[in-house]
């Protein structure tokens, strides 16, 4: 049988059907569709594979949609699907003061971190989306914290809504081979948006490092990756799916007790 896994975000809903580690299907649309437009995508999406879904695992950062999915599971699949928290078995250890408040992206990226290097790295995930999250992981799996900052969009919103003339920008139209120092105020903005998460993210990495005496392994994910990957001087390695695959790790890990 096949996992599913759901990822609500703030912006975006993402889904992956996984035969095992392999990721058969994948869908995105923006998140809050009422149930009647989920249930349409999902059956022209995944078809014939309906029938095949053994586990469906759910991880949302929007309280409000959890019911929602909830009952489109149990319709869609037969299935109540698992919700990711942080009282359940994983396969690593949090030690966050609050445990209550941590995004389940965070808990499902600091699974997919940790095991990506089985457990033999110390290791920062850096999930770029409306929020730039930097989470740390330690090769004992402990999951000890991290950082969250604004991400692209939410910064190009707060310029846009705070100030009298600059102009908003989609992400889909920043250029990520503008220069460093902009001609224009376009040339400008855009070369904040993209630099500045640059910057910050290998002044992070250093300092996390300096923090704790020791080196740590890189990921970056999320959906403004692709926009400033290549431009960190730092090593990183690349997850398309990062909260997805956590998800998958986790109902195996469960299913496996």
């Amino acid at each position: 049988m096949m996992n599913l896994a759901i990822d609500i975000g703030n912006s975006f809903t993402h889904m992956a059907l996984f035969d095992k580690k392999k990721v058969l299907k994948k869908l995105s649309f923006e998140s809050g569709l009422g149930i009647n437009l989920i249930d349409g995508k999902v059956r022209t999406s995944l078809g014939a594979y309906m029938d095949k879904i053994g586990q469906v695992g759910l991880s949302s950062v929007v309280p409000l949609s959890n019911l929602l999915w909830n009952d489109a599971a149990i319709i869609l699949f037969k299935l109540t699907p698992l919700t990711i928290n942080y009282k359940m078995q994983l396969p690593i250890k949090i030690k966050v003061k609050n445990p209550q408040s941590l995004g389940t992206d965070r808990i499902c990226n600091a699974v997919f971190a940790f095991k990506y290097f089985k457990g033999k790295e110390n290791v920062i995930i850096a999930d770029f989306g409306t929020a730039n999250t930097y989470d740390v992981i330690l090769k004992n799996s402990d999951f000890i914290g991290g950082i969250i900052a604004p991400g692209i969009s939410t910064s190009a919103k707060a310029l846009n809504l705070n100030t009298g003339q600059l102009p908003l920008f989609e992400l889909k139209d920043l250029n990520p081979k503008v220069p460093l120092v902009g001609k224009n105020t376009h040339e400008a903005i855009q070369s904040g948006l993209l630099n500045y998460p640059v910057y910050a993210t290998e002044g992070i990495i250093k300092g996390i490092e300096k923090e704790f005496k020791r080196k740590f392994k890189v990921i970056i994910t999320g959906g403004s990756a692709g926009k400033i990957r290549n431009k960190l001087a730092i090593k990183s390695y690349y997850a398309e799916n990062a909260v997805l695959e956590g998800i998958n790790i986790i109902l195996n890990y469960n299913s496996a007790k």
